[in-house]
């Protein structure tokens, strides 16, 4: 196949070639079947460049990971009222006094609990994590209430 008729071939199957031409090719086509083969294999080709340009258009269009990612990010924020942004600025201070506060919390419970069994009376449980001896009828009377009463 030579350059002449690759250009005819591509121009019948775009449409654009001449009718009377059109019809002299048809006449050719049928009594060759090399250039029938090259017909062919020129639509199969000419399809699968679509394909690939059609491909290669929507992936163009389609935006990457990093320009997804700079779009969220400069994207422009909801505007938060005072009292949300009072209350958040309250929460981002105070949550690491808080988290804080309840280790200790809880390191001092089980520091009392693991007192607690040293009583000869066993002790209630709030009692014990509270750290409180147990109260009973002889440690009431036990009690040295002089320095509680008024003179």
């Amino acid at each position: 196949m030579n350059a002449s008729d690759t250009d005819r071939l591509l121009a019948l199957l775009d449409g654009t070639l001449a009718p009377a031409d059109a019809e002299a090719l048809r006449r050719r086509l049928d009594a060759e079947p090399a250039l029938r083969a090259d017909l062919e294999a020129l639509r199969g080709l000419r399809g699968l460049l679509r394909a690939t340009v059609r491909a290669d258009a929507e992936a163009a269009t389609r935006p990457f990971l990093a320009d997804r990612v700079m779009r969220r990010l400069t994207a422009p924020a909801r505007r938060l009222s005072p009292e949300e942004e009072l209350l958040g600025g309250l929460l981002r201070l105070f949550r690491p006094v808080a988290v804080a506060g309840l280790l200790l919390i809880l390191a001092l419970a089980a520091y009392n609990v693991t007192l607690a069994t040293g009583y000869v009376a066993a002790p209630s449980t709030a009692e014990a994590v509270l750290g409180l001896p147990p109260v009973s009828l002889t440690t009431a009377y036990d009690v040295d209430y002089a320095p509680l009463l008024p003179e």
